[in-house]
């Protein structure tokens, strides 16, 4: 296959850079290949110290949006090849960054095909859990405060789960960004500490009669005790955001076969 001629995924990694690296180990677990050579083609930019942290960004902490320098990095994505792009970070999605993101890639008359990993979530509920009206999100303040989820869930017509005030920020953001067990500084183990919380968070939920949680945060993706909660749903984003992904670069690998004047029909 030429290799100017095929589907590429483009990931923009370091929110925080184990998540991107997760990600893109799902879209390998995910492709039906029998041989290194039937894999997708992955590109994935971890440009950590360029992106600002979203949530500072949207609790006015910084002043500088995220969205122009991850803008410009999914570019650098589509100069390499990439034509279909996920950002392996749920807050990444909140309009006030996500809304930037599209607009200069508009404007710099870019081509690549951004997923909405939100979207593509909750698209997954729809399809594969047809009988769940009841939902709890896992996320940073970020993604809490400015509605990134509910917002489509409730439009679905789901009745959606979110923690009080105080229990987001002392359990559920806690487990994510505490200076030193936190998720985002333990990137090799998860610590006790973190786990705990997390515990402590699915059992909030479970007490309130969620059917299915949504791990709204991608550094919730590499902790393997949540897989093991039997009596709650459990979606994770990153793993739904690889399905996607692979998804559409499948569907561009089909349509490139069949004549370069497919693509530009879709």
């Amino acid at each position: 296959m030429n290799i100017n001629k095929e589907p590429v995924i483009g990931i923009v990694g370091g929110m925080g850079p184990q998540a991107g690296v997760e990600l893109c180990s799902r879209i390998t677990a995910l492709t039906g290949a029998t041989r290194d050579q039937e894999h997708l083609s992955v590109v994935m930019m971890s440009f950590p110290s360029h992106i600002v942290d979203r949530t500072s960004f949207l609790e006015g902490q910084s002043v500088v949006n995220p969205g122009y320098n991850i803008a410009a990095i999914v570019r650098k994505l589509e100069l390499v090849g990439a034509s279909v792009v996920g950002m392996a970070c749920n807050t990444a999605y909140v309009p006030e960054i996500f809304d930037v993101i599209v607009q200069e890639l508009q404007s710099s008359n870019c081509h690549v095909h951004l997923l909405n990993m939100p979207l593509e979530t909750c698209r997954q509920i729809q399809q594969e859990y047809p009988h769940v009206r009841k939902i709890g999100i896992m996320a940073t303040n970020g993604s809490y405060r400015f509605s990134t989820y509910p917002e489509i869930l409730r439009q679905a017509g789901y009745q959606v789960v979110l923690p009080d005030e105080t229990f987001q920020q002392q359990v559920v953001h806690r487990a994510i960004y505490d200076d030193h067990f936190g998720l985002k500084s333990n990137a090799r183990e998860v610590s006790p500490e973190a786990l705990l919380l997390i515990d402590e968070s699915i059992d909030y939920f479970r007490k309130r009669g969620v059917e299915l949680i949504i791990l709204g945060c991608t550094e919730f993706s590499f902790v393997p005790a949540i897989k093991n909660v039997k009596d709650m749903l459990i979606i994770d984003s990153t793993a739904s955001l690889a399905k996607a992904l692979v998804r559409e670069a499948t569907t561009q690998q089909v349509l490139l076969a069949v004549g370069p004047e497919s693509i530009a029909s879709r």
